[in-house]
């Protein structure tokens, strides 16, 4: 991929950096074809920087924010407006990347927002893959990852960027999300592990998972008022250190639909970098805007992520028994679901639910390809 986050090589490195390369493990490392693996747009930006010639109107932004849209075009114009009409400190790049809404929200941004980059989509591509579109077309010191149905506020969003100003070794922070009501609303997990939500507070919990998932041990904590070592950074609102985007890389692409920010925050770790919430500032999230609740879409995406998840990270045998749970699960819900449609029980929704599940016991269990690609069936 011949953008700025990609592999990471000396070549990038020396290009994109002033100070000296540190060691890196790519394959291409060192050879001179790396050179020719970085767009020349990039290129002529880092000479600009290096000579002293760049105009004052293409200086690498604080923050980029990347904002991806389905269906959600009222919501989306409150984000936005929560970002571009307030005064901040900040020198912001907004990115929307916008998945075939289909509602009108193309033509919102581009009436009422002219200053955001619009990347207009012609099919719904998945949020992965929409989200790297707006991290390569960024060009800012951090980028921002943020739900179309937040409102943000420039506190928080200045806080965060002073945080990893501050603080060289953390790649990820975010903030506290408030649900629509003003209540606390989740914002961080734990690296799920079995019956995690019953063991997590356990003192022995993170040198479990630390050990089990082959992770590098965090670094010493950071004693600030509000700042919070955490696991994961929700997805709605993960603000990450461009600096680690090019050594972790971007969002796995083979996920359609979430367990994205829990893949790339355990990838960080991985590689070294720690996250922090900072509980002090807030958001407000009003949630499940975006997917709708519990639809097709959302069940048939959730299962794969997860699978994906498992066996990506988990040791074989871990990943074997969580396997099958999920299987049966769909089993269970096929079977539920399909009796109350047979019965003429079944409401819309219901109906929807069996055909989310069916789709998935054909295509994991019985290894049925389905219409639609790897995703399936994606209904408006």
């Amino acid at each position: 991929d011949a953008h700025r986050y990609g592999p990471r090589c000396t070549a990038s490195r020396i290009v994109w950096r002033r100070e000296p390369c540190n060691p890196c493990k790519a394959p291409e490392c060192g050879q001179p074809s790396c050179i020719g693996r970085i767009p020349p747009a990039d290129i002529a930006d880092a000479a600009a920087d290096l000579l002293g010639a760049r105009a004052p109107n293409t200086r690498r932004a604080d923050l980029a924010v990347v904002i991806v849209s389905y269906k959600t075009r009222d919501l989306l114009d409150k984000c936005l407006d929560s970002i571009m009409n307030r005064p901040c400190a900040l020198s912001l790049q907004v990115i929307v990347v916008d998945n075939n809404s289909g509602d009108g929200t193309a033509e919102m941004v581009r009436a009422k927002y002219p200053g955001a980059t619009l990347i207009a989509n012609e099919q719904n591509t998945g949020y992965s893959v929409a989200n790297n579109q707006g991290i390569r077309a960024s060009r800012a010191r951090h980028v921002l990852l943020l739900n179309p149905d937040t409102e943000s506020n420039p506190a928080a969003l200045e806080a965060m960027v002073n945080f990893l100003d501050r603080h060289e070794t953390v790649g990820a922070a975010g903030v506290q999300l408030l649900n629509s009501d003003g209540s606390l609303q989740e914002s961080h997990f734990r690296f799920p592990m079995p019956m995690s939500r019953r063991i997590e507070t356990a003192p022995w919990y993170p040198a479990l998972s630390q050990r089990l998932l082959n992770l590098t041990p965090p670094g010493p904590p950071i004693r600030e008022q509000g700042a919070l070592r955490v696991d994961i950074i929700k997805g709605a609102c993960l603000m990450c250190r461009g600096e680690a985007l090019e050594r972790v890389g971007l969002l796995d692409e083979n996920s359609f639909l979430y367990a994205d920010d829990i893949d790339w925050c355990m990838r960080a770790r991985r590689a070294g970098w720690d996250a922090y919430l900072l509980t002090d500032h807030t958001i407000l999230h009003h949630g499940w805007a975006s997917t709708s609740q519990e639809t097709y879409l959302t069940i048939t995406s959730s299962r794969r992520s997860a699978l994906l998840l498992y066996r990506k990270h988990y040791p074989p045998l871990f990943a074997a028994v969580w396997t099958l749970f999920i299987y049966l699960e769909i089993l269970y819900k096929y079977l539920l679901n399909g009796l109350r449609v047979k019965t003429g029980r079944a409401n819309r929704p219901a109906r929807e639910k069996f055909m989310a599940y069916r789709d998935l016991f054909n295509e994991l269990i019985l290894k049925r390809s389905q219409p639609g690609g790897t995703h399936g069936r994606k209904p408006d």
